[in-house]
């Protein structure tokens, strides 16, 4: 069995990182992002709007995103 590696951890601003690993990107609390890949995932920690950015949620976002996030 191998075991996983992760590419890269970058830090996007403020509280948000895209870790990357081959094809898959995640995406913890993007905030104010400018460029970057479209995520796979996105991890949104809480509601506060530099947490919860929808405007960058939405630009990342891939119609296969997956948006993992608490009910608030």
């Amino acid at each position: 069995m191998s075991t996983p590696v992760l590419d890269t951890i970058e830090w996007l601003g403020h509280d948000g990182f895209a870790i990357t690993s081959g094809d898959l990107t995640l995406m913890i609390d993007p905030f104010k992002v400018e460029g970057g890949k479209k995520a796979n995932i996105i991890l949104v920690t809480h509601a506060h709007f530099d947490h919860c950015s929808t405007e960058d949620i939405k630009r990342l976002t891939k119609p296969d995103t997956v948006i993992v996030t608490e009910p608030e």
